[in-house]
């Protein structure tokens, strides 16, 4: 059993929007490495015509994420409005608190069945 938890956001990038997207990707990302000490992961990839997006996070525990949605949820408005998100994918077991504030936000949750990590992700 693991407290880990992942999950996978895929976005569509508005058309001409792309060096916006970027760069509220980069503050975002800078957020998270300054004050989101349990963040495992983050990652960002682009598909080749840059009009796809999936951010990867890799967080090690339920409050963790409570901390991620709290840091960066101011922007999410500015980020979905060049980039709406088509969708969220959690993969863990999660507190009560946790899953309520991402099913709130549209994820699909799937719990934690079997299998092991290597090394320190």
């Amino acid at each position: 059993m693991t407290n880990q938890v992942q999950y996978t956001t895929e976005f569509t990038i508005v058309d001409g929007k792309i060096e916006d997207f970027k760069k509220i990707m980069h503050s975002i990302i800078e957020s998270v490495k300054e004050k989101e000490q349990d963040m495992s992961a983050y990652q960002v990839y682009l598909n080749a015509e840059e009009n796809k997006a999936f951010i990867v996070e890799w967080f090690k525990n339920s409050e963790a994420i409570l901390i991620h949605l709290a840091n960066v949820g101011p922007l999410f408005p500015e980020l979905l409005a060049i980039a709406p998100a088509v969708r969220l994918e959690v993969f863990g077991n999660l507190t009560k608190e946790a899953e309520e504030a991402l099913k709130s936000i549209g994820a699909q949750i799937f719990k934690y069945h079997e299998g092991f990590i290597r090394g320190d992700v």
